[in-house]
């Protein structure tokens, strides 16, 4: 696949989502998008992190669990949650060719954490073409 890349008008708008979802709780700290075959497009991060090797894991963890719900005779894996002792990492499909992540601490509610994440998976799909 070749390297996707956001128009300046979406990557402003990503980045408008990313600040009010970094806003709605001091717990996230990291919003990416890659692309499913592992390309870091948009990111925020309150840290430092490394982009490129998180995306090529998120998109890989999104398949892994398409593969296991296939395998379970399940339909379409929506979501991956990854909760370790320092918080919690929601990976979700974003489109067809896209998948969003979002890191927070263990202050977050995960309630709350699904929520944003997918309420911008929402706003970002209408306007990611």
């Amino acid at each position: 696949m070749t390297q996707y890349k956001f128009s300046e008008k979406s990557e402003a708008f990503c980045q408008e989502i990313f600040a009010q979802m970094l806003s709605s709780s001091d717990a996230i700290y990291g919003i990416l998008i890659s692309t499913v075959d592992g390309h870091d497009v948009a990111k925020n991060f309150r840290k430092d992190m490394p982009a490129s090797k998180l995306s090529a894991m998120m998109s890989s963890i999104l398949a892994l669990g398409e593969t296991i719900a296939a395998e379970a005779q399940q339909q379409q894996c929506r979501y991956v949650i990854v909760e370790n002792s320092d918080g919690y990492i929601l990976t979700l499909k974003l489109k067809d060719r896209l998948v969003l992540s979002v890191i927070a601490t263990t202050r977050v509610n995960l309630g709350m954490l699904h929520s944003v994440s997918r309420n911008a998976a929402e706003k970002l799909a209408a306007h990611i073409r």
